[in-house]
């Protein structure tokens, strides 16, 4: 299987958008950052940020998952991560966080900071056991902020 990580293309948000079946999928993708319906419109200014930067997992020329990095000093927020939902469960949402770690660390980011949705067990799961870890204060009611050292 090969796989690659790649900036997003615009062909790409259309194919991420179409992953996202209703609000509450939407608010597990996006947090309260996008509105539904979502749109390309709102996807692409997500990332229009300085600072921030948005990839996809190519799976044998597939789009397989999503990921954006907004870089502010040494600290980066992954957000918007998403996995095909026809793809779950069979690594691609690991390859993609892993490639988008190391892509973080290529930028300079010495720490990796995220939000993860109270109930979302799976992803929650995953980014503990790549190393994430929850930070005491927790800004968000319904969201676990974690981080990750990229030292």
């Amino acid at each position: 299987m090969d796989h690659r990580l790649r900036v997003r293309t615009p062909a790409d948000v259309d194919v991420v958008i179409g992953w996202v079946p209703d609000a509450e999928a939407l608010y597990r993708f996006a947090g309260p950052g996008l509105t539904w319906p979502v749109t390309a419109e709102q996807v692409h200014e997500s990332t229009a940020a300085a600072g921030s930067s948005a990839w996809v997992l190519e799976v044998d020329g597939r789009t397989t998952g999503h990921a954006q990095l907004t870089r502010s000093g040494d600290a980066v927020r992954l957000s918007r991560v998403l996995v095909d939902p026809a793809r779950r469960g069979q690594g691609h949402g690991r390859r993609l966080l892993v490639a988008v770690i190391e892509q973080a660390r290529r930028d300079g980011g010495r720490r990796l900071d995220l939000n993860v949705v109270v109930g979302n067990g799976t992803a929650h799961h995953l980014y503990t056991a790549l190393g994430f870890a929850p930070v005491a204060a927790q800004p968000v009611p319904d969201m676990i902020a974690m981080s990750k050292d990229l030292g």
